[in-house]
């Protein structure tokens, strides 16, 4: 099994894109694609020109794993993907926050019974 470096993935769909793009790589029998560890194995008879084309193609980026040239490129382009990633969950938190501070008064006040009957 071929292993490659996956930049670009933020999300089960992208994996999901990844992987079905290189599934249609003529040549790839099996690909698998791990969005925890950003990489992804490939088997079958393809180039692995062929299946940086597809990923690529996709709109991420690939680099087989036992390349002999690191750049230092990939890694400030997956530290600015988790910066990006990290910025985005403090973003959520920070809403949920306040969607719970300000709905669960509003709930306990519409739902209970009224303290005056009409």
């Amino acid at each position: 099994m071929e292993q490659y470096n996956v930049t670009g993935m933020s999300c089960a769909a992208c994996s999901a894109r990844v992987e079905k793009a290189v599934s249609k790589v003529p040549g790839v029998t099996s690909c698998s694609v791990s969005l925890l560890t950003n990489s992804m194995g490939v088997e079958g008879t393809a180039a692995p020109a062929d299946i940086v084309a597809a990923v690529e193609a996709a709109g991420y980026g690939a680099s087989p794993k036992n390349a002999a040239t690191q750049s230092a490129a990939p890694s400030a382009a997956v530290s600015s993907t988790c910066a990006k990633n990290m910025a985005e969950v403090s973003c959520v938190v920070t809403k949920v926050k306040f969607t719970a501070l300000v709905s669960l008064p509003l709930s306990f006040t519409f739902m209970s019974e009224p303290l005056v009957k009409l």
